[in-house]
């Protein structure tokens, strides 16, 4: 059905995984038939890039490793072919300062990815740290507002309870700046994250890069997505595919939605119909 598609990007966590998950078979067959036959695979994440997201397909069970990986959101990217990490449009130490005074001023604790998962600087430790820990096993280290702002990174983390949420966007709302924008990449029951990024940072933006680097047109390209830091990449993609289990808006443009979330194998039963596999 889709013989033009040259290559998938596709979201991690609530795509292609539950959150800390693993690959399902149908969908490791099917990336495994789909790459065997020439159609390029990359992962586009909120993650920094780093060994632990380079080894995902190792550990996937995958046949091949990723032909190119976008990270934080859009502002790293990942060749495999060059063995280069490209960085777009960092936060400035002063933007930085500027976000993590705000959050201290109403008590929510914010992340930074000093050297991707080996080591992340915090406010104060909470229970999102423990279980991020706990999965990643990474070096966590509270710091204050001058140590977590000494260096230029591509995004601040923020990581609430979901009753929290709107308390904070309301902050945000009345706090508006030209120098970052803002987006959530995550929910699950009482668990919501919110990055900060430079207001030209998206998925999409690396989706570009990634065309012109395999010197492929994005019509070509098909994308996977469920969150809102997936809008960009799906606008930008020639066929634009959200998970069931999607945020509206993410959902609002894409061409397809899936019939299965991704609890229940949502990218292997799509790829499997739509590839006839």
């Amino acid at each position: 059905m889709y013989k033009n598609i040259k290559a998938i990007a596709a979201d991690v966590d609530g795509t292609l995984v539950v959150k800390g998950g693993n690959l399902t078979p149908k969908s490791r067959a099917a990336f495994n038939k789909l790459h065997k036959e020439g159609i390029l695979f990359g992962i586009a994440s909120g993650r920094p890039i780093d060994n632990r997201i380079s080894d995902y397909a190792k550990n996937w069970g995958l046949d091949f490793d990723f032909d190119f990986i976008i990270g934080v959101n859009g502002g790293e990217l990942y060749d495999t072919t060059t063995k280069k990490i490209e960085k777009y449009y960092t936060l400035s130490r002063e933007t930085i300062r500027e976000i993590l005074e705000m959050l201290v001023s109403i008590g929510a604790n914010a992340i930074i990815y000093k050297k991707g998962y080996d080591e992340i600087y915090a406010l104060k430790w909470d229970f999102f740290l423990e279980e991020s820990q706990k999965r990643n096993e990474s070096f966590i280290k509270v710091g204050t507002v001058d140590e977590l702002s000494a260096e230029k990174t591509g995004k601040v983390e923020v990581h609430l309870r979901v009753s929290q949420k709107q308390q904070f966007l309301q902050m945000l709302k009345e706090h508006p700046s030209d120098k970052y924008s803002y987006i959530q990449t995550f929910e699950e029951g009482d668990h919501c994250t919110i990055e900060f990024m430079d207001p030209r940072v998206n998925k999409g933006l690396a989706l570009e890069k990634v065309a012109e680097h395999f010197n492929i047109p994005l019509r070509d390209i098909m994308a996977i997505g469920d969150m809102d830091n997936d809008i960009g990449l799906l606008e930008k993609a020639g066929v634009a595919v959200c998970m069931k289990n999607g945020s509206p808006g993410c959902k609002a443009v894409a061409d397809i939605i899936t019939e299965y979330d991704v609890f229940h194998d949502g990218v292997g039963e799509f790829l499997e119909t739509a590839f006839e596999l």
